[in-house]
Protein backbone atom coordinates (compact mmCIF):
# COMPACT_ATOMS: atom_id res chain seq x y z
CA UNK A 1 0.00 0.00 0.00
CA UNK A 2 1.31 3.43 -0.96
CA UNK A 3 1.57 6.12 1.76
CA UNK A 4 -1.32 8.28 2.90
CA UNK A 5 -1.25 11.78 1.40
CA UNK A 6 -3.50 14.71 2.26
CA UNK A 7 -4.37 17.60 -0.03
CA UNK A 8 -5.81 20.60 1.83
CA UNK A 9 -7.72 23.66 0.61
CA UNK A 10 -9.90 26.02 2.62
CA UNK A 11 -10.75 28.13 -0.44
CA UNK A 12 -11.23 25.97 -3.53
CA UNK A 13 -14.36 24.07 -4.51
CA UNK A 14 -14.37 20.34 -3.69
CA UNK A 15 -14.10 19.25 -7.32
CA UNK A 16 -11.53 21.81 -8.44
CA UNK A 17 -10.04 20.79 -11.78
CA UNK A 18 -6.40 21.08 -10.71
CA UNK A 19 -6.73 19.64 -7.22
CA UNK A 20 -9.38 16.93 -7.56
CA UNK A 21 -9.53 16.00 -11.24
CA UNK A 22 -5.82 16.26 -12.01
CA UNK A 23 -3.56 15.86 -8.99
CA UNK A 24 -5.66 13.72 -6.65
CA UNK A 25 -6.95 11.55 -9.49
CA UNK A 26 -3.39 10.89 -10.66
CA UNK A 27 -2.29 9.97 -7.14
CA UNK A 28 -5.18 7.52 -6.80
CA UNK A 29 -4.20 5.95 -10.11
CA UNK A 30 -0.67 5.54 -8.72
CA UNK A 31 -2.16 3.71 -5.69
CA UNK A 32 -1.60 6.47 -3.11
CA UNK A 33 -4.07 6.54 -0.21
CA UNK A 34 -5.40 9.95 -1.22
CA UNK A 35 -7.34 12.26 1.10
CA UNK A 36 -8.75 15.72 0.38
CA UNK A 37 -9.65 18.22 3.11
CA UNK A 38 -11.92 20.81 1.52
CA UNK A 39 -15.26 22.62 1.74
CA UNK A 40 -17.92 19.94 1.26
CA UNK A 41 -21.59 19.49 2.03
CA UNK A 42 -21.17 16.05 3.64
CA UNK A 43 -18.89 15.35 6.62
CA UNK A 44 -17.13 12.55 4.72
CA UNK A 45 -17.42 10.85 1.35
CA UNK A 46 -15.37 8.75 -1.05
CA UNK A 47 -15.58 9.96 -4.65
CA UNK A 48 -13.54 8.21 -7.35
CA UNK A 49 -11.47 6.57 -4.58
CA UNK A 50 -10.56 9.98 -3.10
CA UNK A 51 -11.44 10.37 0.59
CA UNK A 52 -13.10 13.78 1.03
CA UNK A 53 -13.19 15.30 4.53
CA UNK A 54 -15.36 18.37 4.99
CA UNK A 55 -13.96 21.60 6.44
CA UNK A 56 -17.43 23.17 6.36
CA UNK A 57 -20.15 24.06 3.91
CA UNK A 58 -19.19 25.40 0.48
CA UNK A 59 -19.19 29.22 0.36
CA UNK A 60 -17.57 31.93 -1.72
CA UNK A 61 -14.27 33.17 -0.19
CA UNK A 62 -13.93 36.79 0.86
CA UNK A 63 -11.26 38.67 2.78
CA UNK A 64 -13.34 40.01 5.63
CA UNK A 65 -17.04 39.22 5.51
CA UNK A 66 -16.51 35.53 6.28
CA UNK A 67 -13.31 35.82 8.30
CA UNK A 68 -14.85 33.79 11.11
CA UNK A 69 -15.73 30.96 8.73
CA UNK A 70 -12.23 30.98 7.29
CA UNK A 71 -10.70 30.70 10.76
CA UNK A 72 -13.04 27.84 11.59
CA UNK A 73 -12.01 26.02 8.42
CA UNK A 74 -8.34 26.52 9.27
CA UNK A 75 -8.93 25.10 12.74
CA UNK A 76 -10.76 22.06 11.33
CA UNK A 77 -8.01 21.60 8.74
CA UNK A 78 -5.39 21.48 11.49
CA UNK A 79 -7.34 19.00 13.58
CA UNK A 80 -8.17 16.66 10.70
CA UNK A 81 -4.72 16.87 9.13
CA UNK A 82 -3.10 15.91 12.45
CA UNK A 83 -5.48 12.98 12.88
CA UNK A 84 -4.74 11.61 9.42
CA UNK A 85 -1.00 11.32 10.17
CA UNK A 86 -0.19 11.71 6.48
CA UNK A 87 3.27 11.18 5.04
CA UNK A 88 2.75 14.12 2.70
CA UNK A 89 0.66 17.26 3.25
CA UNK A 90 -0.04 19.11 0.00
CA UNK A 91 -1.35 22.65 0.59
CA UNK A 92 -3.22 24.72 -2.01
CA UNK A 93 -3.84 28.12 -0.40
CA UNK A 94 -1.47 30.79 0.97
CA UNK A 95 -3.53 31.02 4.16
CA UNK A 96 -2.53 27.40 4.86
CA UNK A 97 1.19 28.16 5.04
CA UNK A 98 1.16 28.71 8.85
CA UNK A 99 -0.67 25.38 9.17
CA UNK A 100 2.02 23.76 7.04
CA UNK A 101 4.75 25.17 9.25
CA UNK A 102 2.98 23.75 12.30
CA UNK A 103 2.49 20.33 10.68
CA UNK A 104 6.15 20.29 9.68
CA UNK A 105 7.21 21.06 13.24
CA UNK A 106 4.96 18.61 15.10
CA UNK A 107 4.84 15.68 12.66
CA UNK A 108 8.05 15.88 10.64
CA UNK A 109 5.98 15.01 7.57
CA UNK A 110 6.70 16.18 4.04
CA UNK A 111 4.96 19.47 3.26
CA UNK A 112 4.38 20.87 -0.24
CA UNK A 113 2.90 24.24 -1.15
CA UNK A 114 1.07 24.33 -4.48
CA UNK A 115 1.04 27.97 -5.65
CA UNK A 116 -1.71 28.25 -8.26
CA UNK A 117 -0.99 31.85 -9.30
CA UNK A 118 1.07 34.97 -8.68
CA UNK A 119 -0.55 35.84 -5.36
CA UNK A 120 1.19 39.17 -4.81
CA UNK A 121 0.26 40.43 -8.29
CA UNK A 122 -3.31 39.27 -7.70
CA UNK A 123 -3.51 41.27 -4.46
CA UNK A 124 -2.12 44.39 -6.09
CA UNK A 125 -4.86 44.46 -8.73
CA UNK A 126 -7.70 44.35 -6.15
CA UNK A 127 -8.62 47.99 -6.54
CA UNK A 128 -11.65 47.69 -4.26
CA UNK A 129 -9.25 47.38 -1.30
CA UNK A 130 -7.73 50.48 0.23
CA UNK A 131 -4.15 51.07 -0.76
CA UNK A 132 -2.91 50.69 2.82
CA UNK A 133 -4.72 47.35 3.13
CA UNK A 134 -3.33 46.13 -0.21
CA UNK A 135 0.15 47.14 0.89
CA UNK A 136 -0.18 45.34 4.21
CA UNK A 137 -1.58 42.19 2.61
CA UNK A 138 1.21 42.21 0.03
CA UNK A 139 3.87 42.36 2.76
CA UNK A 140 2.15 39.54 4.62
CA UNK A 141 1.90 37.43 1.48
CA UNK A 142 5.58 37.91 0.67
CA UNK A 143 6.50 36.81 4.20
CA UNK A 144 4.30 33.71 3.98
CA UNK A 145 5.68 32.71 0.58
CA UNK A 146 9.25 33.28 1.79
CA UNK A 147 8.64 30.95 4.75
CA UNK A 148 7.08 28.34 2.49
CA UNK A 149 10.01 28.49 0.07
CA UNK A 150 12.59 28.15 2.84
CA UNK A 151 10.86 25.64 5.14
CA UNK A 152 8.75 23.33 2.99
CA UNK A 153 10.08 20.37 1.08
CA UNK A 154 8.91 21.62 -2.31
CA UNK A 155 7.00 24.37 -4.08
CA UNK A 156 4.73 23.49 -6.99
CA UNK A 157 3.64 26.17 -9.45
CA UNK A 158 1.25 26.16 -12.41
CA UNK A 159 3.59 28.03 -14.75
CA UNK A 160 7.25 28.89 -15.26
CA UNK A 161 6.77 32.58 -14.47
CA UNK A 162 5.75 31.95 -10.86
CA UNK A 163 8.43 29.25 -10.56
CA UNK A 164 11.05 31.83 -11.55
CA UNK A 165 9.72 34.22 -8.89
CA UNK A 166 10.12 31.55 -6.20
CA UNK A 167 13.63 30.74 -7.28
CA UNK A 168 14.87 34.33 -7.63
CA UNK A 169 12.87 36.16 -4.97
CA UNK A 170 12.77 33.51 -2.24
CA UNK A 171 15.63 31.17 -3.20
CA UNK A 172 13.30 28.18 -2.90
CA UNK A 173 15.25 24.95 -2.61
CA UNK A 174 12.99 22.88 -4.85
CA UNK A 175 10.41 24.13 -7.38
CA UNK A 176 8.42 21.98 -9.79
CA UNK A 177 6.09 23.37 -12.46
CA UNK A 178 2.90 21.42 -13.14
CA UNK A 179 1.00 23.03 -15.99
CA UNK A 180 -2.79 22.72 -16.05
CA UNK A 181 -2.72 20.80 -19.29
CA UNK A 182 -5.95 19.02 -20.29
CA UNK A 183 -6.70 15.37 -19.66
CA UNK A 184 -6.86 13.70 -23.05
CA UNK A 185 -9.44 11.22 -21.76
CA UNK A 186 -11.98 14.06 -21.54
CA UNK A 187 -11.39 15.11 -25.15
CA UNK A 188 -10.78 11.85 -27.00
CA UNK A 189 -14.30 11.73 -28.43
CA UNK A 190 -13.57 14.95 -30.30
CA UNK A 191 -10.38 13.81 -31.99
CA UNK A 192 -10.55 14.09 -35.80
CA UNK A 193 -14.23 15.09 -35.65
CA UNK A 194 -13.87 18.73 -36.60
CA UNK A 195 -15.46 19.27 -40.02
CA UNK A 196 -15.33 22.53 -42.01
CA UNK A 197 -19.01 22.31 -42.86
CA UNK A 198 -20.21 21.49 -39.39
CA UNK A 199 -23.00 23.72 -38.09
CA UNK A 200 -22.36 25.53 -34.80
CA UNK A 201 -24.76 27.06 -32.31
CA UNK A 202 -22.19 29.77 -31.45
CA UNK A 203 -19.20 31.38 -33.12
CA UNK A 204 -17.15 32.22 -30.00
CA UNK A 205 -16.99 30.70 -26.53
CA UNK A 206 -15.41 31.47 -23.17
CA UNK A 207 -15.84 29.13 -20.18
CA UNK A 208 -14.87 29.13 -16.52
CA UNK A 209 -15.15 31.92 -13.99
CA UNK A 210 -16.37 35.06 -15.77
CA UNK A 211 -14.94 38.24 -14.18
CA UNK A 212 -16.27 41.66 -15.05
CA UNK A 213 -13.13 42.78 -16.92
CA UNK A 214 -13.46 39.84 -19.33
CA UNK A 215 -17.05 40.75 -20.09
CA UNK A 216 -16.28 44.44 -20.56
CA UNK A 217 -13.74 43.73 -23.31
CA UNK A 218 -15.98 41.04 -24.83
CA UNK A 219 -18.92 43.45 -25.06
CA UNK A 220 -16.69 46.05 -26.71
CA UNK A 221 -15.39 43.48 -29.21
CA UNK A 222 -18.91 42.27 -29.99
CA UNK A 223 -19.96 45.84 -30.78
CA UNK A 224 -17.00 46.35 -33.11
CA UNK A 225 -17.68 43.07 -34.90
CA UNK A 226 -21.34 44.01 -35.30
CA UNK A 227 -20.43 47.48 -36.59
CA UNK A 228 -18.48 45.79 -39.40
CA UNK A 229 -21.54 43.90 -40.56
CA UNK A 230 -20.67 40.53 -38.97
CA UNK A 231 -23.23 39.00 -36.61
CA UNK A 232 -21.18 36.73 -34.36
CA UNK A 233 -22.89 34.54 -31.77
CA UNK A 234 -21.22 34.52 -28.34
CA UNK A 235 -21.38 32.04 -25.45
CA UNK A 236 -19.96 32.73 -21.99
CA UNK A 237 -20.67 29.99 -19.44
CA UNK A 238 -19.45 29.37 -15.91
CA UNK A 239 -19.57 31.10 -12.56
CA UNK A 240 -20.41 34.77 -13.06
CA UNK A 241 -20.06 36.83 -9.85
CA UNK A 242 -21.73 39.87 -11.46
CA UNK A 243 -24.42 38.10 -13.46
CA UNK A 244 -27.08 40.76 -12.90
CA UNK A 245 -24.81 43.54 -14.12
CA UNK A 246 -23.77 41.42 -17.09
CA UNK A 247 -27.32 40.71 -18.19
CA UNK A 248 -28.20 44.40 -17.82
CA UNK A 249 -25.22 45.30 -20.04
CA UNK A 250 -26.32 42.82 -22.69
CA UNK A 251 -29.70 44.53 -22.81
CA UNK A 252 -28.27 48.05 -22.71
CA UNK A 253 -25.90 47.34 -25.59
CA UNK A 254 -28.68 45.58 -27.56
CA UNK A 255 -26.71 42.32 -27.75
CA UNK A 256 -29.52 40.06 -26.53
CA UNK A 257 -29.97 38.28 -29.86
CA UNK A 258 -26.41 37.00 -30.08
CA UNK A 259 -24.71 37.13 -26.66
CA UNK A 260 -25.49 34.37 -24.13
CA UNK A 261 -24.20 34.40 -20.55
CA UNK A 262 -25.04 31.13 -18.80
CA UNK A 263 -24.02 30.89 -15.10
CA UNK A 264 -25.46 27.37 -14.72
CA UNK A 265 -22.95 24.94 -13.24
CA UNK A 266 -22.38 21.78 -15.27
CA UNK A 267 -20.38 18.63 -14.41
CA UNK A 268 -16.69 18.57 -15.24
CA UNK A 269 -17.22 15.76 -17.74
CA UNK A 270 -19.75 17.81 -19.77
CA UNK A 271 -17.66 20.95 -20.25
CA UNK A 272 -16.12 19.74 -23.52
CA UNK A 273 -19.53 19.11 -25.10
CA UNK A 274 -20.68 22.60 -24.14
CA UNK A 275 -17.50 24.30 -25.39
CA UNK A 276 -17.68 22.51 -28.73
CA UNK A 277 -20.97 24.19 -29.54
CA UNK A 278 -18.80 27.07 -30.81
CA UNK A 279 -16.20 27.28 -33.57
CA UNK A 280 -13.60 29.65 -31.97
CA UNK A 281 -12.18 29.86 -28.45
CA UNK A 282 -11.91 33.37 -26.97
CA UNK A 283 -9.57 34.40 -24.11
CA UNK A 284 -9.62 38.18 -23.49
CA UNK A 285 -7.09 38.48 -20.67
CA UNK A 286 -6.39 42.10 -19.69
CA UNK A 287 -2.82 43.37 -19.37
CA UNK A 288 -2.71 43.15 -15.57
CA UNK A 289 0.21 41.99 -13.37
CA UNK A 290 -1.55 38.72 -12.50
CA UNK A 291 -1.67 37.64 -16.14
CA UNK A 292 2.01 38.37 -16.75
CA UNK A 293 2.77 34.97 -15.21
CA UNK A 294 -0.36 32.80 -15.44
CA UNK A 295 -1.21 30.65 -18.45
CA UNK A 296 -4.95 30.34 -19.25
CA UNK A 297 -5.89 26.67 -18.84
CA UNK A 298 -8.73 27.01 -21.34
CA UNK A 299 -6.18 27.69 -24.11
CA UNK A 300 -5.14 24.03 -24.07
CA UNK A 301 -8.73 22.85 -23.70
CA UNK A 302 -9.67 24.72 -26.88
CA UNK A 303 -6.66 23.19 -28.60
CA UNK A 304 -7.66 19.70 -27.43
CA UNK A 305 -11.07 20.27 -29.02
CA UNK A 306 -9.48 21.20 -32.37
CA UNK A 307 -10.59 24.82 -32.07
CA UNK A 308 -8.68 27.89 -33.25
CA UNK A 309 -8.16 30.45 -30.49
CA UNK A 310 -8.14 34.23 -30.32
CA UNK A 311 -6.36 35.39 -27.17
CA UNK A 312 -4.38 38.24 -25.62
CA UNK A 313 -0.73 38.53 -26.56
CA UNK A 314 0.83 38.12 -23.11
CA UNK A 315 4.21 36.54 -22.22
CA UNK A 316 3.02 33.28 -20.56
CA UNK A 317 1.14 32.01 -23.65
CA UNK A 318 3.75 32.92 -26.29
CA UNK A 319 5.95 29.81 -25.87
CA UNK A 320 2.95 27.61 -26.63
CA UNK A 321 1.10 29.41 -29.45
CA UNK A 322 3.16 32.48 -30.29
CA UNK A 323 3.96 31.20 -33.78
CA UNK A 324 0.37 31.92 -34.87
CA UNK A 325 -0.20 28.46 -36.34
CA UNK A 326 -3.04 27.34 -34.04
CA UNK A 327 -4.00 30.63 -32.36
CA UNK A 328 -4.11 34.35 -33.09
CA UNK A 329 -2.56 36.52 -30.38
CA UNK A 330 -3.66 40.16 -30.35
CA UNK A 331 -2.93 43.28 -28.35
CA UNK A 332 -4.68 43.07 -24.96
CA UNK A 333 -7.55 45.48 -24.27
CA UNK A 334 -7.82 46.43 -27.96
CA UNK A 335 -11.36 45.65 -29.21
CA UNK A 336 -10.46 46.45 -32.83
CA UNK A 337 -7.54 44.00 -32.78
CA UNK A 338 -9.72 41.22 -31.37
CA UNK A 339 -12.40 42.00 -33.95
CA UNK A 340 -9.88 41.82 -36.82
CA UNK A 341 -8.74 38.36 -35.75
CA UNK A 342 -12.27 37.05 -35.17
CA UNK A 343 -13.55 38.27 -38.54
CA UNK A 344 -10.53 36.73 -40.30
CA UNK A 345 -11.39 33.33 -38.88
CA UNK A 346 -15.14 33.55 -39.38
CA UNK A 347 -14.56 34.29 -43.06
CA UNK A 348 -12.09 31.42 -43.52
CA UNK A 349 -13.48 28.05 -42.32
CA UNK A 350 -10.59 26.13 -43.87
CA UNK A 351 -8.08 28.14 -41.85
CA UNK A 352 -10.12 27.42 -38.72
CA UNK A 353 -9.95 23.73 -39.51
CA UNK A 354 -6.19 23.61 -40.07
CA UNK A 355 -5.50 25.70 -36.96
CA UNK A 356 -7.66 23.37 -34.92
CA UNK A 357 -5.88 20.28 -36.21
CA UNK A 358 -2.48 21.76 -35.34
CA UNK A 359 -3.63 22.68 -31.82
CA UNK A 360 -4.94 19.18 -31.23
CA UNK A 361 -1.65 17.69 -32.43
CA UNK A 362 0.31 19.79 -29.92
CA UNK A 363 -1.91 18.64 -27.06
CA UNK A 364 -1.71 15.00 -28.06
CA UNK A 365 2.07 14.99 -28.27
CA UNK A 366 3.10 17.37 -25.50
CA UNK A 367 0.58 19.59 -23.72
CA UNK A 368 -1.49 16.97 -21.88
CA UNK A 369 -1.94 16.01 -18.24
CA UNK A 370 -1.17 12.34 -18.86
CA UNK A 371 2.46 13.33 -19.44
CA UNK A 372 2.55 16.30 -17.06
CA UNK A 373 1.34 14.20 -14.11
CA UNK A 374 4.62 12.25 -14.19
CA UNK A 375 6.31 15.30 -12.67
CA UNK A 376 3.99 15.09 -9.66
CA UNK A 377 4.56 11.37 -9.20
CA UNK A 378 8.32 11.75 -9.58
CA UNK A 379 8.35 14.54 -6.97
CA UNK A 380 6.39 12.45 -4.46
CA UNK A 381 8.67 9.44 -5.03
CA UNK A 382 11.82 11.52 -4.59
CA UNK A 383 10.61 13.19 -1.40
CA UNK A 384 9.49 9.90 0.13
CA UNK A 385 12.79 8.25 -0.77
CA UNK A 386 14.73 11.08 0.83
Amino acid sequence: MMPLVAHISTVHAPFDQRIFHRECASLVQAQYDTHLLVQFQQPYAVVKSIHIHSLGQVSNPTLGLRAKQRMQRLQRAGQQARQLQARIYHLHDPELIPLGLWLKAVTGAIVIFDCHENNIAYLRQKQYLRQTMRHGLTIGMALMEHLAARCFDAIITADQGVATLYRRRYQARRVVTLHNFPQLSLFESWSAQYQPRRSFVFDLVYHGTIPRYHLEIAFAVAEVVRSRGVLARWLFFGRCPEAEWAQAEVRRRKLCDHFVIDPTAIPHEQVADRVRQARIGFIPLPDLPKFQHNIPTKLFEFMALEMPVVLSDLPPSRPFVGDGVCALMVKPDDPAAYADAIIQLLRDPERCRTMGVDGRRRVEYEYNWEQESNKLLDLYADLLAA
